[in-house]
């Protein structure tokens, strides 16, 4: 079902001429017409579901469908967060008469680096300048850069999703596979045989299904780098070759080979960039610095008002976030510290997750004194940071909370289970196997494992162990663990599930790498 062209949005904004539809989504220009401006709306799809379908079907797009509308609500959250120049600004959410969800957000004007890239030429005389290159993988690495700050992955930096606007500024598009698709950086148990990405411009561990960091965004940006500057990625299908295999095994090209005028620095940052091995690449903000200089000061485009080179007329790394502000007010009562706990669960409730954070962040800095307040609100804004995806915060109130339990209350108690449960999944979202694999395995150890409430965490933390282990470099134990979890998933789950059906296609990835 599309939306009805002219029909108004919370009485505010009009629909009016689709412009795209992906998998999850639909993308409308709109008019503002409170303040006059057009806009961009997207909306997320409802699915079409026709005749003869199963009740087994019906069951997984149902599921599929109610997924899809949290994650569409985890980017609207994570969108409004972003405050990059080279990220589309949202203005506006809320819900329709049917219950779908809409954004209103900036409507770009410009071209795609995909339809650029179409029309440009790569022959020896005409070229595009170092300069222009290297002032829009640059401008790229800036928003990445900014969005590996708060522990985002894109997960999908090609051309088409990539827009160069008037005054050259380059904008990142498109964060329907990290935030749509679960920010969560690991295969997801109903996920099957799902690639997360486009293959051209993937990374190795991509390819193999494993966790995917920061160091994936840079080696995606390495491959369209290599394209802005040769007029091909480094890998395609060839001789019976795939790109798969190609981007898990081939020697990294040099794009010096094909371009004589190439700096042998940025050669040289460029191979980092495509390196097999994630630990080995540059971070976003080392591809920045490194590009930089390249841009030289001077325009790739002459009167071209999407010249790339034109923005670094000023600085593109958005400032670092300022440290929180030192709270106020005197030490927390016992009457206070209950109040602000009922307060931060009625207002995530209420679905007002920043005031949530806000209250307790403040109770934090009042119950600096009291040890046993500073405990409780810690687990409980860590628990909220999780659910937030704020995983890096997460992991360190949950890890300090977990040790203060187990001194306090023993290695079996509840609460010190949850904290390791939550600070391992965590940290395995954050690229850390060593300490994801620590905390999931004491929560097996210790959890109640009869508890029938416990029976899906126990068999999704196995599952994310794996994962741990392949990520940690150790293959056959990834192998080992998911063959052992067969038996288990067939039973808990019914052998034609989705959950069956992509463990075996995980099994089989490890196999094949």
């Amino acid at each position: 079902m599309s939306a009805d062209p002219g029909r108004l949005l919370g009485d505010l904004y009009r629909v009016d001429g689709l412009l795209g539809r992906g998998g999850m989504s639909e993308v409308y220009q709109g008019y503002d017409e409170r303040l006059g401006r057009p806009v961009a709306i997207k909306m997320l799809r409802q699915p079409s579901i026709g005749s003869g379908v199963s009740s087994t079907e019906l069951l997984e797009l149902q599921e599929a469908q109610a997924s899809n509308r949290q994650r569409f609500l985890r980017e609207v959250r994570m969108a409004a967060q972003l405050e990059h120049p080279g990220t589309p600004a949202v203005y506006d959410t809320g819900l329709t008469d049917d219950g779908r969800i809409w954004l209103v957000m900036q409507l770009l004007r410009g071209s795609t680096l995909e339809s650029v890239l179409d029309r440009t030429t790569y022959d020896v005389d005409a070229r595009p300048t170092i300069a222009w290159a290297t002032a829009i993988a640059a401008q790229i690495a800036a928003v990445l850069t900014d969005l590996h700050r708060v522990d985002v992955v894109h997960r999908d930096i090609k051309p088409a999703n990539v827009m160069i606007v008037e005054n050259g500024l380059v904008k990142v598009l498109d964060f329907g596979i990290a935030i749509l698709r679960g920010a969560s950086a690991l295969p997801r148990l109903t996920q099957v045989d799902r690639t997360v990405g486009t293959p051209v411009y993937m990374s190795p561990e991509q390819h193999l299904g494993r966790v995917v960091t920061a160091a994936s965004d840079v080696y995606s940006l390495g491959c369209l780098l290599y394209e802005l500057l040769v007029g091909d990625p480094p890998y395609l299908d060839s001789s019976g070759t795939p790109v798969r295999a190609h981007h898990l095994q081939s020697p990294v090209p040099s794009a010096a080979k094909a371009r004589d005028d190439l700096p042998e620095d940025l050669d040289g940052l460029l191979s980092r960039m495509l390196d097999k091995e994630a630990e080995a690449r540059p971070t976003a903000e080392q591809v920045y610095a490194g590009l930089a200089p390249l841009v030289g000061g001077v325009s790739a485009g002459g009167d071209d008002v999407q010249d790339p080179t034109r923005p670094f007329r000023v600085p593109l790394l958005a400032p670092r976030p300022r440290p929180a502000e030192p709270g106020h007010g005197d030490p927390l009562t016992d009457e206070e510290f209950v109040r602000i706990q009922n307060g931060a669960a009625a207002l995530m409730a209420d679905d007002q997750q920043n005031l949530a954070v806000e209250t307790l962040e403040d109770g934090l800095t009042r119950a600096a004194a009291e040890p046993y307040f500073t405990l409780e609100l810690g687990f409980q804004l860590g628990m909220i940071q999780f659910l937030r995806g704020e995983y890096r915060a997460a992991a360190a109130h949950l890890t300090m909370a977990e040790e203060t339990y187990r001194a306090r209350l023993g290695d079996d108690h509840p609460r010190t289970v949850q904290c390791a449960f939550y600070a391992g999944h965590a940290y395995a979202e954050l690229g850390e196997p060593l300490k994801a694999l620590a905390q999931l395995r004491f929560y097996l150890q210790h959890v109640d494992s009869t508890e029938p409430d416990n029976a899906e965490p126990l068999l999704e933390s196995r599952f994310v162990i794996a994962q741990m282990l392949a990520s940690d470099s150790r293959p056959e134990e990834a192998r080992a663990e998911l063959e052992g979890l067969r038996s288990e998933f067939r039973h808990h789950y019914g052998s034609g599930s989705t959950h069956v059906k992509n463990l075996e296609r995980q099994i089989e990835k490890f196999a094949e790498g």
